[in-house]
């Protein structure tokens, strides 16, 4: 039995890894999630768990899973959007002009500091770092229509139709990482996206084939799971 742990920047990835990737996997691999650690009271144990503060936090937690379930293979689903500056590669990513690139930059140096603690079994085979172009968010510009299901309001119709005309010649993956323009800010503005459990339940509409089509990095990152072999 092929099992993967998502470590997932919000309860947005969470949904969707838990959910929509298992039923598109059908139990191969058996896909599990939970949110990035960020803080915990002692006294309790209670924990705070969502965002990513920074990169030491972020790898504080992927080790720990890698750690804990020495069966399974890790990997991650942040956005590019926002991602915090101490990340290893951040700088060299940063001035590439290519963010396909830069993210496989991000990806690469991710990948050979988790796997530089030596006391993490196969390490070097079950961490596969995977960072979004740009934020989540990106993968509904598959079909922004579906957005017309959940938003019946004329005014709100109009403004999705408009969305799509802004966007529909850009490939979901390259619509930019600017503070106004980003996916979930033109989203924002369109019809007061809230990030969440309603973002998966849209992109299941839409159907991960159909993602996988206009998303190239997110589809290779598919097929990697999907090809895993227990080891």
């Amino acid at each position: 039995m092929i099992r993967v742990n998502v470590v997932a920047e919000g309860q947005s990835e969470l949904c969707f890894a838990k959910k929509i990737l298992n039923g598109y996997f059908g139990g191969s691999p058996i896909v599990d999630s939970r949110c990035v650690l960020t803080g915990k009271i002692p006294r309790t144990n209670y924990e705070y768990r969502g965002g990513l503060l920074n990169y030491q936090k972020t790898k504080n937690d992927i080790v720990r899973w890698i750690k804990e379930d020495t069966g399974a293979y890790v990997t991650t689903m942040f956005d590019f959007f926002r991602l915090p500056n101490d990340f290893p590669g951040y700088t060299q990513a940063m001035s590439c002009p290519d963010h396909r690139e830069s993210v496989r930059i991000l990806e690469e140096a991710m990948k050979a500091d988790i796997a530089s603690d030596g006391k993490l079994v196969n390490v070097g085979q079950r961490f596969i770092p995977y960072i979004q172009l740009h934020e989540f968010e990106a993968l509904l510009f598959t079909d922004i229509h579906v957005l017309k299901e959940d938003y019946l309001e004329p005014d709100d119709q109009a403004k999705i139709d408009r969305l799509y005309e802004d966007t529909k010649e850009i490939p979901p993956e390259e619509i930019d990482h600017g503070e106004d323009t980003a996916p979930s800010k033109r989203l924002l503005r369109t019809v007061g996206y809230r990030k969440g459990e309603a973002a998966s339940q849209l992109l299941e509409k839409i159907g991960i084939d159909a993602i996988r089509e206009k998303c190239p990095h997110f589809s290779e990152w598919i097929a990697t799971l999907q090809m895993l072999k227990e080891y």
